[in-house]
């Protein structure tokens, strides 16, 4: 997809990656201080991202790319 955002898109963008690096670095922290297996994060976020995607209804399309994004950021 290409084409400018419009500002309330920006804000959106600018929200989401903040919100995912946030994420990252907590994981991160997590899998230093051995409270959280390296790994264990991102593969439940798949096996939970297929089990919503195999529902009917109740996440939308913004919510999956959240997770999305998490788990691609938490892939090491």
């Amino acid at each position: 997809m290409t084409g400018k955002l419009s500002p309330e898109g920006e804000v959106i963008a600018a929200y989401g990656a903040a919100m995912v690096a946030a994420f990252q670095v907590l994981i991160n922290c997590l899998e230093e201080n051995d409270a959280l297996l390296p790994g264990a994060l991102s593969y439940a976020l798949g096996v939970d991202m297929e089990m919503v995607k195999s529902r009917k209804g109740g996440v939308n399309d913004m919510t999956l790319a959240v997770l999305h994004d998490i788990r691609a950021a938490t892939l090491d």
